[in-house]
């Protein structure tokens, strides 16, 4: 029985466990992790007529600047800015149910499935990233 080269395991392994952490990572920080197949929120068009988006839902990656409230056994309202400019920039307040998330800090970024309910963007599920 012809012996395995040591040499083999040493490198082959450790190439096959990056190759599966890249086949797995990579897609989901690209294409919006677990909401890829939400399209994009658009800031410009929420501004111009949110009435047009009602009962829609998209994809927000964004920042947490501030948050601007929180109701005791309904959530908080988060003022958030867009990481992708090119859909508009500046600050929009989204809704946070409390089972969505426990804890929110400035400068966090999340990817976040929104919901347009009237002219309140509701968060439905979120995603650090």
């Amino acid at each position: 029985m012809p012996k395995i080269n040591p040499m083999f395991f040493a490198l082959g392994i450790p190439v096959i466990v990056i190759v599966l952490l890249l086949a797995i990572v990579l897609p989901r920080m690209a294409g919006g992790g677990k909401f890829a197949d939400l399209s994009p929120f658009s800031v410009d068009a929420y501004r111009k007529d949110w009435a047009t988006l009602q009962g829609n839902t998209y994809r927000l990656d964004c920042q947490i600047e501030q948050q601007l409230a929180y109701v005791e056994g309904k959530g908080r309202v988060l003022a958030v800015k867009p990481t992708d400019v090119s859909r508009g920039s500046g600050r929009i307040p989204v809704f946070v149910p409390l089972g969505a998330g426990d804890s929110f800090e400035v400068g966090q970024r999340f990817k976040c499935k929104v919901h347009v309910s009237r002219d309140l963007l509701v968060v439905e599920e979120l995603e650090r990233f």
